[in-house]
């Protein structure tokens, strides 16, 4: 049986909220960011309340903490 894994992504674009540029950004495993200051116009973006970080407020993706969890929950291997 071929044993199920979820894969976390090494980088994401975000698309800043002024200029609308997409900026590439690595992913940290280890921890979450809080904001993302575009390579284009220098805006500031910070994180909603509602989301955990950058990431997961604005790629459409979950950040590699969350996806971790999200694995040991399911009992599921990570790539």
């Amino acid at each position: 049986m071929k044993k199920k894994y979820m894969k976390i992504p090494k980088v994401v674009f975000i698309s800043c909220s002024n200029c609308g540029k997409r900026c590439k950004r690595r992913v940290p495993e280890d921890f979450s960011p809080g904001f993302f200051d575009c390579d284009n116009c220098s805006n500031r973006m910070n994180t909603p309340v509602s989301s955990c970080c950058i990431i997961c407020a604005y790629t459409g993706k979950k950040c590699a903490p969350t996806l971790i969890m999200e694995a040991k929950i399911k009992g599921l291997e990570i790539r």
